[in-house]
């Protein structure tokens, strides 16, 4: 394999490694077996550019692995990326660091709130962000999205009603969102944003998957909007979706408002996680620096990979509905005409079709008859599935 040409229908056995999506254990809890074929975790079946891996290995070679610093090369390679793909200039002032979006997301929490303040979600969304605000002891403040002509979009109405209440304060952004795929527009994100900005309401986005647009879609980074808003916002990216390398890189902190920007870095140093791993460095700026032509070829994959789906299901399965995907590797399937409750159809899809996907009710009770499947692996793995869950969806 090299990064022009990589091969996304090689099957990678994953046994030698502790990756999650194949641990047995953790879907026999979940799911009632182990031995189903997985689509539940975020993660990819691809192999990393070859870049990558060449330079982990060499890293290892060097076999010293004591302190460092964050390189200036590490530096202009994010910023240079985000210059390049999507047009927007990163101060590096502004760039901050953190173990991942999540840990940064929580400490932006603790930072910007306080216990008992309310937080605003806009389910169906990632669950982790409900988990983070429990556990942080602030209050879930939920906005739901609302279907429109079949398409998820934001209610402005209940927004600017949640906002204006003196004890919400903060506002987690999904942008593009997981997991109903929908890459937010200019204008949608504006006005989230001016909004938050009437009532002071303090926004923090997770850009994760903004790499990952198709049919013409654009990610729009939220700073880029405007300097009032950047001022009021920060946003968290990272290379881990992009790369699949989750396991082995840090994420990054865009905080343009220098009041803020100070309050991070005492925060973080105070619990001393802002220390830099080897690997994580080495990962991070190989992928931004040679990883351009390998991830157009991986979007080019994961469009071939939703059109097949698209076919399929409009063809064999017609009561299984795709919600079009604009972007992330993530698809959003909408089960309702099979008429199962949340608990049955989860039932269905584990005992009956053998499949691992996140049942949509994870995501919030808005997504009820739903469910969350991971298409960035090889095409034979979305037949065999798609195979399973048609001949499942025949036999009730």
């Amino acid at each position: 394999m090299n990064n022009k040409i990589p091969d996304f229908d090689r099957i990678i056995d994953r046994s030698n490694s502790p990756a999650e999506k194949w641990n047995k254990p953790a879907m026999l809890r979940l799911f009632g077996r182990d031995d189903l074929l997985p689509f539940w975790v975020a993660d990819m079946e691809f192999q990393v550019p070859n870049t990558v891996q060449k330079n982990l290995v060499s890293r290892a070679k060097n076999g010293i692995f004591g302190y460092e610093y964050k390189q200036d090369s590490l530096y202009q390679s994010i910023i240079q990326w985000y210059a390049i793909r999507h047009h927007w200039k990163i101060d590096r002032s502004h760039l901050c660091f953190s173990r991942g979006i999540l840990n940064a997301i929580a400490t932006l929490i603790n930072i910007h709130t306080e216990e008992g303040d309310g937080i605003i979600i806009q389910p169906p969304v990632f669950f982790e962000f409900r988990l983070i605000i429990r556990d942080n002891n602030r209050n879930i403040i939920r906005n739901p999205l609302k279907i429109v002509d079949g398409k998820y979009g934001i209610d402005y109405d209940d927004l600017e009603e949640k906002a204006s209440d003196s004890k919400t304060k903060m506002l987690i952004l999904c942008n593009p969102h997981n997991p109903v795929s929908r890459v937010w527009t200019k204008d949608e994100l504006k006005r989230v944003g001016e909004i938050c900005l009437r009532h002071n309401v303090f926004i923090v986005t997770d850009e994760i998957h903004g790499d990952f647009v198709f049919n013409g879609h654009h990610y729009t980074p939220f700073a880029s909007i405007s300097i009032e808003i950047a001022q009021n916002s920060v946003t968290c990216i990272s290379p881990a979706k992009t790369f699949n390398i989750a396991a082995v890189t840090d994420g990054f902190v865009i905080i343009p408002n220098e009041k803020y920007r100070e309050q991070y870095n005492v925060f973080t140093k105070r619990l001393i996680i802002h220390k830099t791993n080897a690997f994580s460095v080495v990962a991070i700026e190989t992928a931004y620096r040679s990883g351009s032509e390998w991830l157009d070829h991986l979007l080019d994959y994961l469009q071939d990979n939703i059109n097949y789906i698209r076919t399929y299901l409009g063809e064999r399965i017609p009561k299984v509905k795709l919600v079009n995907p604009e972007g992330t590797f993530l698809i959003w399937l909408d089960f309702r005409q099979l008429g199962m409750d949340v608990k049955e159809l989860e039932s269905f899809l584990a005992q009956k079709a053998g499949i691992a996907l996140n049942s949509g009710y994870w995501f919030g009770r808005q997504g009820a008859g739903y469910a969350r499947m991971t298409i960035a692996c090889p095409k034979s793995m979305i037949v065999e599935g798609l195979d399973k869950l048609a001949n499942a969806i025949k036999n009730i």
